[in-house]
């Protein structure tokens, strides 16, 4: 396989381990997106690999977008249009994944566990839908995915609060399929996604396809309206207050204006 800037990928037993290299908080952005969708694409290609593993060093699985420094977010006409168009490609390709959370899933980062078939934590995991306390509209399809992972109340109750659901509320509202330690949460992890790596192959990215049905076309429909939102809010006080809160660590005065 190439080699990426920013993941590194193993091979070895069926099973493919994708580690996201940017500690402590693995900051996403269209880059490190187009990277986890080219390496999803060329696992396919590969017999060797029949499930994935999405992990991450350090502290948190994904912290979202760093936006004192997101270039993404910066492009006043289109945030987030190219990660967008790379985040779709997560959700085409064929072989299952698992997500390894092991810290804070956040925003983009929430979504990016969302993309994944499975999502195995730690107690001391954390998820957030943070948009609305920054005044923003979710994004990276989570208005899809979300719903379909937790149902409409559990999404609405994240959505709309921006709260942190830890490790063990999120497993049992059914955002994580499994909970254990940290310490074991990498073995737990390859002893799923060996269980996974037993079946036939060709049979389990069949079932995938059927169990999955269109949901890439659902991604890809919400994200051009999701990305629309985004634009209309980013030119609100209210989005500038939410971001300048959250790099300020403070509460947000929002004015409706």
């Amino acid at each position: 396989m190439k080699e990426y800037e920013d993941i590194a990928i193993e091979v070895k037993d069926y099973i493919a381990k994708i580690t996201i290299q940017r500690p402590p908080n693995n900051f996403f952005d269209s880059f490190l997106i187009q990277q986890i969708a080219d390496a999803y694409e060329e696992l396919d290609g590969i017999v060797e690999c029949r499930v994935i593993l999405l992990c991450s060093e350090g502290k948190n699985f994904c912290a979202g977008a760093n936006f004192g420094e997101d270039k993404d977010m910066h492009d006043k006409s289109h945030p987030y249009s190219k990660l967008y168009d790379q985040a779709v490609r997560l959700f085409r390709t064929n072989k299952p994944v698992i997500a390894v959370i092991q810290g804070a899933a956040v925003g983009g980062g929430l979504g990016l566990a969302l993309s994944a078939d499975f999502r195995i934590a730690c107690p001391e995991a954390k998820f957030s839908a943070n948009f609305a306390k920054l005044g923003f509209h979710q994004g990276f399809g989570s208005s899809v995915t979300l719903p379909r992972v937790v149902g409409i109340q559990h999404s609405a109750d994240m959505l709309y609060t921006a709260r942190r659901v830890k490790g063990e509320e999120a497993f049992k509202m059914g955002l994580v399929d499994q909970i254990t330690s940290k310490e074991t949460l990498m073995a737990e992890s390859i002893k799923f996604a060996s269980e996974i790596a037993s079946s036939a192959p060709m049979a389990v990215e069949s079932i995938r396809s059927t169990v999955k049905g269109d949901l890439a076309d659902q991604v890809e429909k919400v994200v051009a309206w999701e990305l629309s939102e985004q634009i209309r809010l980013q030119k609100t006080k209210d989005f500038k207050e939410g971001i300048a809160s959250s790099l300020e660590r403070r509460d947000p005065k929002f004015s409706r204006k």
